[in-house]
Parts: C-alpha cells; sequence; structure tokens
C-alpha cells in the first residue's frame, strides 16, 4: 500500500507562489517561469518577485489551498516546507519553523492576518483554535523562514507566517458547502458577495462545525471535542483619487474539551488529571487604507481592534487590544528604495486567578516601534538590502533588530542570496509576573514556580544561504541553509528559599523564570518542482534540522528538551493531477523522523483528495486524512502536560455550490 501511494505521489504541486493577480482556474494553467515572476509582499513589505526575494519565502496560492482538502489553518501549513506541525489534541497544534516548536506555546513565530499581529501576550504565543476563517476565502499563505525582526518586529523569531484573505471583488455571488465525516463530524459555510457601486465590493460569510475527540492510546476517547461559529464581513472600495480602503469584522464563539495532567498542587509527587470544558469568543475590526501617490510614493495605514474572551484549565482571561500601523515606501531612483514605517499597539488585560496566577490581576501595556529599509542595486544583477527595526514595550524596554541581505542574479534564471539577521523574543505576562503555586509539598513547605521581572528577551543571530535555479520551464528547485545562534532562552531556575509570611507560616522553594540555557541550530530546505504535463504538477521537499542546547551553568533538568522535540528529518510528496470530465486527484505523501525526546516514533502519512466539478456550479469531494495507520502519535506537550493522544485516520464528504 505504501509502494502504491508513493509512486502515485512522486512530487507535487508546483511552485506555490503569490496568486495575487491570478483566479485559481487561472492558477493550473500557469507554467513555472510565471509562478516565479508573481509577486510576493512578505518578505520587504512590498511587491517583488519570489525569484529576487532574499529570504526563504514560500507561498501556498489559492489553488493548492482548495485543493489541499484541509479545513483548518494549522493543516494547510503542514504543505509549507521547514513549517513543523504537530496535532496533539482536538483543537491542540504546535507549530514551529526551523524547530522549537513551542506545543501550546508557539512562542518563536509571527501570525500575521492581513498583516495583523494574532501574537497573544498573555499566553505567550498563539490560540490556534481561534485562528479561523472560510478555507476558501483565502488568497494565500505567505511564509519566511528564518527571522523576519527587521520588518515586522519582536516575536518574527525562528520564522513569519501571514494569511492573506480575498479581496471581496474576488467573492462575488455566493457559495455553500456543507460536508460530514469520522473526524470532521460536520461543518458548513456559507458566503455571498454583492456590489454596491463603481468599485465598491462587500461579502459576508459564516462558518460552523464540530470535530470528534482525540484518542488515547489505550483507545479511550480524549474528550476533547470541538466545536465553534465564526462570521465574518469584508467591505472594499477603490478610487485612483482616494486609493484603496478595506474594512473587516469577524466574531467567533466555541468550546471545546481539554483534559490536562498536571501536578497536583497538594501534592509535589503526584499527578491529577483535570477537565473543562474551555469556552472562548472574541470579535474584531480592522481599516486598512492604501494610496499611490505616484509610481514612486505608495502609503499603506491599517488600524485593528480586538476584544477576545477565554476560560480554560490555565487561563480566565479578558483582552483587549488595538493596533496602529503606518508605512510608506519609496523608490528614490531606479537603483534605489526606502521603505520605512511606525507602529503602535495597545493591551489591556484582566487575568483572574486560574491554574496560572499573576501578581497583577489588571494591566495593561503598549508596544511602539519603527523600521526603515534601504534598498540599492549597484548593479542589475546585485541587489543589498539593510534595514532595522527599533522597538520599545513594557517587559524588556527597547530592542534594536537589524537585518543585511544580498541577492545576485547570475542569469535570467538563476538566483543566489545570503542574509545575517538578528532577532528578538519578548518576555510574555506570564513570564513576567505570573506564578503557579503549590498549597504543600511538604509539611510547612510550598513551592512556587515565578516570572520574574528581570526575564529579558531571547535572542537569535541567524546567519543565510540560498539558492534557485528554473533549468527548464518544466523543472525548478529553491535551497536555503541556516546556522542560528541563540541566547538567553527561557528557563526554571531554583531559587533562594523564601518565607512566606501569611498563615500559616511555611517556607516558599521558588523556581524563577530564568535565561538560563544558549543553543546552536542548522539545516536547510529543499523544494524541487516539477511539471510532468499539462495536466500534473508534482514538487518534493525536504526539511532539516539539527539542535544543540548549551544549558551546563542551568539547574532546569527540562532545558535540553528541545534537542529531541522536534524532527530532525522531514520529507513531502505532492501531486496535483487533473483528469478528464471534471476529475481532478491531489495527493500528500509526508514522512516525519522520530522525536527521541518524546519517545515518538517516525511516522508516514498519505492525504488524499478526490473533486468531481458538475458544470460550472457544483463541486463533490472525498478526502481521506492520515490513511496509511489507524492512528499516529505525534507530539506531547510536557510543559502542561496533554495526556498522550493519537491522530486518527479520517475521511469526509463535501458538496460545494456555487450560485
Amino acid at each position: 500500500m505504501r509502494a502504491t501511494a508513493f509512486c502515485l505521489c512522486v512530487g507535487l504541486a508546483a511552485s506555490e507562489l503569490n496568486a495575487k493577480d491570478y483566479r485559481a482556474e487561472d492558477l493550473a494553467s500557469l507554467s513555472l517561469e510565471e509562478l516565479l515572476d508573481i509577486d510576493v509582499s512578505l518578505g520587504v513589505r512590498r511587491g517583488e518577485s519570489h525569484r529576487e526575494s532574499s529570504a526563504a519565502v514560500y507561498v501556498l496560492n489559492r489553488d493548492s489551498i482548495a485543493r489541499s482538502g484541509a479545513t483548518s489553518i494549522p493543516e494547510l501549513l503542514r504543505l509549507v516546507p521547514g513549517v513543523e506541525v504537530t496535532r496533539f489534541g482536538s483543537a491542540k497544534w504546535g507549530v514551529g519553523i526551523r524547530g522549537f516548536n513551542g506545543g501550546i506555546f508557539t512562542n518563536r513565530l509571527l501570525i500575521l492576518v492581513d498583516g495583523r499581529s494574532m501574537f497573544s501576550p498573555a499566553k505567550v504565543g498563539m490560540f490556534w483554535d481561534t485562528l479561523d476563517t472560510l478555507i476558501n476565502d483565502i488568497e494565500r499563505i505567505e511564509v519566511v523562514r528564518g527571522p523576519g525582526a527587521s520588518l515586522w518586529g519582536s516575536n518574527a523569531f525562528n520564522g513569519v507566517i501571514n494569511i492573506v484573505t480575498r479581496h471581496s471583488a474576488d467573492t462575488q455571488g455566493g457559495m455553500l458547502e456543507v460536508g460530514a465525516g469520522n473526524e470532521e463530524k460536520w461543518f458548513t459555510g456559507y458566503r455571498f458577495g454583492v456590489q454596491l457601486g463603481e468599485q465598491k465590493y462587500l461579502r459576508a460569510h459564516i462558518k460552523a462545525f464540530e470535530r470528534d475527540d482525540a484518542i488515547r492510546p489505550d483507545g479511550l476517547e480524549n474528550r476533547d471535542g470541538w466545536n465553534s461559529v465564526q462570521a465574518g464581513l469584508r467591505y472594499d472600495q477603490g478610487s485612483p483619487e482616494l486609493g484603496a480602503f478595506s474594512l473587516q469584522l469577524n466574531a467567533y464563539e466555541g468550546a471545546e474539551g481539554e483534559e490536562l495532567v498536571l501536578p497536583d498542587q497538594n501534592a509535589l509527587n503526584l499527578q491529577s488529571l483535570l477537565y473543562a470544558r474551555a469556552e472562548f469568543s472574541g470579535i474584531n475590526f480592522m481599516t486598512h487604507w492604501q494610496y499611490q501617490q505616484n509610481e514612486r510614493s505608495h502609503y499603506s495605514l491599517k488600524f485593528y481592534a480586538d476584544h477576545s474572551e477565554r476560560t480554560d484549565l490555565l487561563f480566565n482571561l479578558t483582552v483587549d487590544s488595538y493596533d496602529a500601523d503606518f508605512q510608506h515606501s519609496y523608490r528614490i531612483d531606479d537603483r534605489q528604495r526606502l521603505v520605512w514605517g511606525l507602529a503602535y499597539r495597545y493591551t489591556d488585560d484582566k487575568l483572574p486567578d486560574q491554574y496560572i496566577r499573576f501578581t497583577r490581576e489588571q494591566r495593561h501595556y503598549d508596544v511602539a516601534s519603527g523600521f526603515l529599509q534601504y534598498e540599492f542595486a549597484p548593479t542589475k544583477n546585485w541587489r543589498l538590502i539593510t534595514g532595522s527595526k527599533l522597538e520599545h514595550n513594557d517587559f524588556s524596554g527597547s530592542e534594536v533588530q537589524p537585518t543585511a541581505r544580498a541577492i545576485w542574479r547570475y542569469n535570467a534564471h538563476g538566483s543566489a542570496w545570503l542574509a545575517i539577521s538578528q532577532a528578538k523574543r519578548t518576555p510574555s505576562r506570564t513570564e513576567h509576573d505570573g506564578r503557579v503555586d503549590f498549597d504543600y509539598v511538604a509539611p510547612q513547605v510550598q513551592l512556587q514556580i515565578q516570572g520574574r521581572e528581570s526575564f529579558r528577551s531571547e535572542s537569535l543571530r541567524a546567519y543565510e544561504l540560498g539558492w534557485r535555479q528554473q533549468f527548464s520551464p518544466a523543472v525548478s528547485v529553491d535551497i536555503a541553509l541556516f546556522f542560528n545562534e541563540y541566547e538567553g532562552l527561557r528557563t526554571l531556575e531554583p531559587g533562594a528559599l523564601e518565607a512566606n509570611s501569611a498563615p500559616p507560616p511555611a517556607a516558599i522553594i521558588p523556581i524563577i523564570a530564568s535565561n538560563g540555557a544558549d543553543a546552536r541550530s542548522w539545516g536547510g530546505e529543499l523544494v524541487l518542482s516539477a511539471v510532468l504535463s499539462p495536466n500534473w504538477r508534482t514538487e518534493v521537499q525536504y526539511s532539516n534540522v539539527q539542535i544543540d542546547v548549551d544549558a551546563d551553568t542551568s539547574g532546569d533538568p527540562t532545558a535540553t528538551n528541545a534537542e529531541g522535540e522536534s524532527p530532525q528529518h522531514r520529507l513531502t510528496f505532492r501531486s496535483s493531477w487533473d483528469l478528464s470530465g471534471g476529475w481532478g486527484v491531489d495527493t500528500t505523501l509526508r514522512y516525519v523522523d522520530d522525536l527521541d525526546g518524546q519517545r515518538i516514533d517516525e511516522y508516514t502519512e498519505l492525504d488524499v483528495h478526490v473533486s468531481k466539478r458538475i458544470g460550472e456550479a457544483v463541486t463533490i469531494s472525498f478526502v481521506g486524512q492520515n490513511l496509511l495507520d489507524s492512528s499516529h502519535e505525534e507530539y506531547v506537550d510536557k510543559v502542561v502536560g496533554t495526556p498522550r493522544v493519537e491522530v486518527e485516520r479520517g475521511g469526509y464528504l463535501k458538496f460545494k455550490l456555487n450560485f
């Protein structure tokens, strides 16, 4: 069965680049040459050809998103080289780039939606169960592997992911989809778009689903079933005089079961299995104005407001945040360009005591920043880029995050690039003033895990080298290599014995958040794309990462866990094949190396998406996921203590109607 799957999946869907100016049905007919010349924007905060990028950029286009069969954003990220996605619950994912998968606390990469940050300073990372929209409304997913902090700021540490949604002019008319399966118990989505006037468009959508429980290795259900409903509205208008303006409004509400294995707060050597029904909700609003003053000067202004609430086993939080972002791109002459910008973010949160407690229940804090990037082309084949982000936050003060890059176009179809960058991962609320109290671990002795105000930012210096070559109209290769040096990684260090003045009297053993470890990592990614026939595109991806943690001076026994919590080798084959009669077959075969530090074996899995288009309006799809094993294990979050669970074989049937 595996040999047959391997033969069916030699390679994968062609070079996944920006589909900004193309419709999905057009992308399938584009050559590799045309795909390599489509603009991408994440690497330099302006549109540039992928072959001109001086970063390890990969863009998953709308055609590949639609044909993947994925029902969530983390599942889509499995299709991107260098991005490590692990699932350890119905609604729990860990996502990392080039190692250091944070599990529940995804804290070393920055997630953006239409350029706005989704990072939660209270949690130290992302709530993946709240990051949702109609998959059909995603234009593309841009990914930069490696630091992006000189443009996007702190926490663009190991990489940046930007989810770009479609312009409402491209989603006119109606769309209805419904589906059901064994893991995806049911799901539905509805969208309708209208034109309100000249260059004025509006769309609205709603999405709802219910997902089954994960299972444990003994076959019992994990009681973590997940359901959610999400709705959104987008308005776009544009004119040469006033520029382009967009407004987005989104709201969501959901719940999921949650079981955590946590140290019993009444006894150090015991563990308790806690269960609760986590609930979350939120509403957010964004406006974005862009103005092309002339062919040299372009302005952008963005404002975003968000309100979110969550109650689960770890957190009981209410967060309000407000963002403003201004950017100006100016082409000085044919060889020089300047891009600069200013940003401000204000956050007000309230975190009453839960399993994680805080020394200050309510707090507000802000982040102010500015960036400057200068591009210079000394010859037509060389381009040099230098810039820096200057940022001030209430947790670690001022941070400077510079970069220097160069790209050499040695012929019309090939380029090489190199980069040196520095990035910071700033402290979170939890690391700064959070704590976990254990009542009594011995008579009159308490244990307390503490954040501290002196906890400083983690630091990264990255060295990168890349090469791209199109060998023929049908074959291209993209290779990126990296070497990273980390300083001040978080550890939990035992502190000096303290006295508790509150009755009854007791001694406190503090375990303090510290910057007690350094590390090095190295490796690379390879993407080989090929068009085997006009109807068959293939791609192969290979990723390698090695991690060495230096924690000789640390008293934290878990400080070196990162060495064994990311797979050293990952290999992915994808194939996209259009057949006669409106049939399409898309397959993804992926191999993931074992995790020695978690006693998780290597695994190979196959996803298959078979679709049948009936006329212009109806599409019926069958999706099979993780078909090679009845279930497999991917990750165990030891920081929090999730039970060991396995990802099951799944399948669903979907009906889609356009009208």
